[in-house]
């Protein structure tokens, strides 16, 4: 019988893929995956030895946008949550790193710190006085509980306060962290129904999961041959963050490691992802998150990866086994989430916060130019050049971090001395000092022209009330954490692409497999949800809807 074009397209229109699918209006739950300190590259330098449910199958079944950047300075793990759940830069955020001299507080801060709140399971005064206060955005997890009367729940979970905190916005049901003198999760009165922690997550402390982790030595995955990592590594595996990995090798003795690092042990090893991902699974299961019809959102943050990376470097076989578990974790969760509450009802997304660098001493060694500039000696230098080039001795600045220096504008008061005159003395200094790219005042930046080498990157990193007065900007290759990173590890915080390009896959939810190599910013993340929720985005979003990722809606 012969089929007229209308009849074919009618019958075609029931076949097709996308109506197969039969995908409902809204996702169940949104997944937000943040991989601390992953690269972009680390997608596919292991891609050999990753397992098919993972990493493969997020690329395979998901769209990847392989041009994603961060679009601002300074590349760290605050102002990266920040950017990716809000949609806002540093300027908007106010998220401008992890830790400032703070000019309304007029002392240093650490970015989530707010003593009004108490800490809830530990007895630890401080791990848990934090609260998103700082953050001047909401976020798409604000958006989302606002957009129907707070009938979505929403969820943080990360080793990390700072990445639990931020992405969870200001109005979640709840947000919790690693506490490393109790090996428990934590949060923070600031929390609704926080009086103490819920009789779930009691449950959960209560099964020891850290001790089982610890308990065994820390070795490369059976058969793995590692090839990828670089031989002879073991002298650049010294960064100081964790002391206690120095002159030591793989096979980690973690019982034995244990006794100097306490819990905090566990944050350099894998194991520190799988006890969070086990942490996140049971909040889905206990506080029946995508039980129903209205969307839920999950932000789960691996951070051992970043603390890793910054032990061993990037080309340590540490390194490369944190990723080839991770990858297994992955499979893991997809599996879970996909027998929970089926692949059609899940919208997942995996990013990362900020990428790695590579080592100096390395880079010295194979004669290309790199070096750690001494920036936590900088303000002592800086204070007797001024004293002597100005005749007087004072406090003339408040602090010098994130590459910014805060200056004492009442100390020039009283001494009747000229900012300019203050700021031309430590400009002249930072100009002529080795790995030193440029040092300008913040107002000389904002005329800077767009031709400018990441004007605009540092000028969205700025934020007028919180950011210093004097800027200054390194060489590739070359990075200011001269306490950390001297002779081995890793770091990051530049504008440089080791540091801005990273992953940024969709996963689930009426999500068409594909790729795209357009440019991508990571502030399009959040009015991408946002387009694909029908939602308001963020009221500081300064992003665009990545087209290619909603066209299936």
């Amino acid at each position: 019988m012969k089929i007229f074009p209308f009849c074919a397209l009618f019958f075609a229109s029931f076949s097709s893929p996308l109506f197969a699918q039969n995908a409902p209006a809204k996702p169940k739950l949104v997944v937000g995956i943040v991989v601390d300190q992953m690269r972009y590259d680390f997608l596919y330098r292991y891609q050999s030895k990753y397992g098919s449910g993972g990493f493969k199958r997020l690329l395979g079944e998901g769209f990847s946008c392989e041009n994603t950047h961060y679009n601002y300075v300074p590349t760290y793990t605050a102002p990266g949550h920040a950017a990716i759940y809000t949609g806002a830069t540093p300027a908007l955020s106010g998220i401008i790193a992890n830790e400032w001299w703070d000019p309304e507080w007029r002392k240093h801060r650490y970015v989530t710190t707010d003593e009004r709140y108490k800490t809830v399971g530990s007895p630890t005064v401080k791990v848990g006085q934090h609260s998103p206060s700082v953050l001047l955005s909401t976020t798409i997890t604000d958006e989302l509980r606002l957009s129907n009367n707070f009938q979505s729940k929403v969820v943080g979970v990360c080793l990390k306060d700072r990445a639990s905190i931020l992405p969870a916005g200001h109005i979640p049901n709840a947000a919790y962290w690693f506490d490393d003198a109790t090996g428990n999760w934590i949060t923070s009165t600031y929390y609704p129904d926080s009086a103490g922690l819920p009789k779930w997550v009691l449950d959960f402390n209560a099964r020891r999961l850290p001790d089982t982790l610890l308990s065994k030595n820390w070795d490369k995955l059976a058969g793995g041959t590692y090839q990828e990592s670089f031989a002879d590594w073991d002298k650049y595996n010294d960064g100081e963050y964790a002391k206690y990995f120095i002159g030591k090798k793989m096979p980690y003795d973690l019982p034995d490691l244990k006794k100097a690092g306490g819990y905090g042990l566990l944050r350099f090893t894998p194991f520190g992802n799988t006890f969070t991902l086990d942490f996140a699974m049971e909040a889905v299961n206990r506080m029946q998150l995508g039980a129903d019809d209205v969307p839920d959102m999950l932000c789960i943050s691996f951070s051992s990866p970043d603390y890793c990376g910054h032990q061993f470097g990037i080309h340590g076989e540490e390194t490369e086994d944190t990723y080839l578990r991770l990858d297994r974790d992955i499979a893991r969760f997809l599996d879970f989430l996909d027998k929970k509450l089926g692949k059609d009802n899940i919208l997942v997304f995996l990013t990362a916060d900020h990428g790695g660098a590579e080592t100096p001493v390395h880079l010295n060694d194979l004669r290309i130019p790199a070096g750690v500039f001494p920036e936590s000696k900088l303000e002592d230098v800086l204070e007797k050049g001024l004293a002597a080039s100005l005749g007087t001795p004072a406090n003339f600045i408040h602090e010098v971090g994130n590459q910014q220096i805060w200056l004492n504008w009442d100390a020039m008061a009283d001494l009747d001395i000229k900012p300019d005159d203050v700021a031309s003395v430590i400009i002249d200094y930072l100009r002529a000092q080795p790995g030193v790219y440029d040092a300008f005042t913040r107002e000389e930046l904002m005329m800077f022209p767009a031709e400018y080498p990441f004007a605009p990157e540092l000028r969205r990193g700025i934020h007028l009330r919180r950011s210093g007065d004097i800027l200054f900007q390194l060489d590739p290759a070359w990075h200011a954490d001269d306490k950390a990173f001297g002779k081995g590890g890793s770091t990051h915080g530049s504008p440089y692409p080791y540091d801005t390009h990273v992953p940024l896959i969709w996963y689930g939810w009426k999500i068409k497999p594909g790729e795209t190599f357009a440019p991508v910013n990571i502030t399009d993340i959040t009015p991408t949800l946002a387009a694909m929720l029908r939602i308001m985005e963020p009221n500081g979003n300064q992003g665009k809807v990545i087209e290619r990722v909603v066209e299936g809606n």
